[in-house]
C-alpha cells in the first residue's frame, strides 16, 4: 500500500481526467489515424505525430486540407466529434482510480479540471460510475483557459476560494505539472507510460503509480 499521508496537508485536490484516472491516452494518441481508417483512407503520413503539436482547430484543417476537402471546416469537424463521443465512452479507468479517488475525498474537496469537452466527460463519468467522487467539473474548453503556466490552476483556485497552500494537483502530463509549479502549487505526478517519467518525478512534489496503491 503506496503511503498517502501527505494528502492530510491539503483540503483541495484539483484532478486531472485523461491519463491520470481515465485510461484513454492510448486512444488520444492514435485518434486521428484511426480516424482515417475509418473513413477507408490509407495514407504513408504519421498524422498522429504531426497532431502532437498542433490545437484541435489546426487538426481538423490539416485532415480537411489533405484528406477531406469535399467537406466544410465544420463539417468535418463535427464528423471528427461524433466518433471521438463513440470512442470514448468506450475508455476505462486505470487500476485502483476509484481508490485513489476515495482517499482524496478523505481528506478535501475533489475538482475535476480536464482539457477534455464537458460533454465528453459526462458520459465518460455515467460509464464508469464516478459522478459522486467530484464535487465540482471544471473543463478548460468550456473555461477558455490552460494548463500551460499554470493560469487555470489558479482560476480553479479563484473559483474554490482557497490559497495556494492548500491545493494539490494531481495530473500526469508534464507540462500541467510545471504549470503548477510555476504557481507554486503542489503537484501529484501519475503514472502514465510516459516518455520522460523520470524528469516529471523530479519535477512534481509526489508521485504514484496507481498500480502500486
Amino acid at each position: 500500500m503506496n503511503n498517502l499521508e501527505y494528502l492530510k496537508k491539503y483540503k483541495l485536490f484539483i484532478v486531472d481526467y485523461d491519463g491520470t484516472i481515465l485510461n484513454s491516452m492510448p486512444m488520444w494518441s492514435t485518434l486521428l489515424s484511426s480516424f482515417l481508417k475509418e473513413n477507408n483512407i490509407v495514407t504513408d503520413i504519421d498524422i498522429d505525430a504531426i497532431s502532437v503539436e498542433q490545437t484541435n482547430s489546426e487538426s481538423v484543417e490539416y485532415m480537411r486540407t489533405h484528406f477531406f476537402q469535399n467537406l466544410t471546416f465544420d463539417e468535418l469537424a463535427n464528423k471528427m466529434y461524433e466518433y471521438v463521443k463513440v470512442q470514448y465512452i468506450k475508455q476505462i479507468l486505470k487500476p485502483n482510480a476509484k481508490k485513489l479517488l476515495e482517499e482524496l475525498k478523505k481528506n478535501g474537496r475533489v475538482v475535476l479540471f480536464s482539457a477534455t469537452d464537458l460533454s465528453l466527460l459526462n458520459d465518460s463519468f455515467k460509464t464508469n460510475n464516478i459522478n459522486d467522487y467530484f464535487d465540482y467539473i471544471y473543463s478548460a474548453s468550456n473555461m477558455g483557459t490552460s494548463k500551460t503556466n499554470g493560469v487555470g490552476f489558479v482560476k480553479v483556485l479563484e473559483n474554490e476560494g482557497y490559497d495556494l497552500k492548500d491545493a494539490l494537483v494531481v495530473e500526469d502530463v508534464r507540462h500541467a505539472i510545471e504549470g503548477a509549479k510555476f504557481q507554486n502549487i503542489d503537484t501529484l505526478a501519475i503514472y502514465d507510460n510516459q516518455k520522460h517519467w523520470e524528469d516529471i518525478k523530479r519535477i512534481a512534489t509526489y508521485n504514484l503509480n496507481l498500480e502500486d496503491l
